[in-house]
């Protein structure tokens, strides 16, 4: 069930707590249809993260016995009932312990996707999306895991193009070598690790399915990332960004979540496994302008909203200017500023 975009961004800004937040949630996983994931044993890593804990609390609340790992502590509380074992997927001991008795793995670790962990070194992002994925892989091949489902990115496909109403058929992975920021390159080649995987003998004979999901941009209460640099951006520079009648896609937290039990479902037999070897892209039904996107909030929190808009092309050579600031005032000053891939 898709949660419809005027439900969730409206004029008024109005607060949903937690407990009405997780009515809503529950009321949602009634209507999905996911018999093979009730009361399973599942691992989701990167379950620390804004998306993880969402996702980990669906599943606890389909009766999974949930694992959740990751290097940070979790961003916010979790149910008791939900372990969390901190660690790196780098670590494939690690990775195989927690794939014991697990029947579904959701791998959504990784890292570098903007501001200051996108200019990491290379090694060290590649060592996470690339290195970590093989590790989660192997592990699931090792320990008998017959479903894992990859949280990719939309990057995968993106890169500088344009399009309209695109679908999966349309949309071709752009190659690694091709993309410009190691962020992008590495999950390109994570998706193309896990898919290939897909079909894959376990160490008992039985057989891994596998599944990608390339979300945009995610956002809903409690998100710290999108919605904290965009808001930067405009308040620094009382300025939107590019065109105003250009439009993306954005998903809510709890779309997405629906879109990777639903994709799990779609790797289980009583499904035909019709999801597996699939890559899906997941966003809410509206498209919008970036910056217009957020102007119930700003207003909401004060703020006025700009009318002026700094052209794409200007927006890169300041992003690129922030980059090189970045590198020289790194042996005094953690600065970080906007990327050109974020651009």
């Amino acid at each position: 069930m898709l949660i419809p975009h005027s439900e969730i961004m409206t004029t008024e800004t109005t607060w949903i707590g937690p407990e009405r937040h997780k009515e809503r949630v529950m009321d949602l996983l009634r209507t999905l249809d996911v018999p093979s994931l009730r009361e399973k044993k599942v691992l989701v890593t990167g379950g620390g993260g804004f998306f993880g804990i969402h996702l980990a609390r669906a599943l606890h609340m389909l009766g999974c016995t949930v694992v959740i790992t990751d290097k940070a502590t979790p961003i916010e509380k979790y149910n008791e009932e939900i372990k969390f074992v901190q660690g790196d997927i780098r670590d494939r001991k690690l990775m195989e312990e927690l794939c014991k008795g697990i029947n579904c793995v959701f791998h959504i670790a990784s890292f570098g996707m903007s501001g200051a962990e996108m200019m990491k070194k290379r090694d060290f992002i590649e060592s996470i999306n690339v290195g970590g994925t093989e590790n989660v892989i192997e592990a699931c091949v090792k320990l008998n895991v017959t479903r894992l489902i990859y949280t990719s990115t939309i990057n995968v496909v993106l890169g500088t193009r344009e399009f309209d109403m695109a679908t999966e058929g349309e949309l071709q992975r752009i190659p690694p070598e091709k993309h410009t920021d190691d962020y992008s390159r590495t999950k390109t080649i994570a998706e193309m690790l896990v898919l290939d995987s897909n079909g894959r003998k376990t160490q008992s004979g039985e057989v891994l399915h596998t599944s990608a999901i390339r979300p945009p941009g995610i956002y809903g209460a409690g998100e710290q990332r999108h919605f904290s640099r965009l808001m930067g951006f405009i308040k620094f520079y009382k300025a939107n960004a590019g065109s105003p009648y250009s439009k993306t896609n954005w998903v809510h937290v709890d779309n997405l979540v629906n879109g990777h039990l639903l994709a799990a479902e779609g790797l289980s037999a009583g499904k035909k496994h019709v999801a597996a070897g699939q890559a899906y892209f997941i966003t809410d039904e509206t498209p919008i302008n970036n910056c217009v996107f957020f102007k119930p909030v700003f207003t909401g929190l004060g703020y006025t909203f700009p009318d002026f808009w700094i052209p794409l092309n200007v927006i890169w050579w300041l992003a690129f200017i922030s980059e090189i600031m970045h590198f020289l005032l790194k042996p005094f000053y953690d600065f970080v500023g906007f990327t050109r891939t974020e651009v």
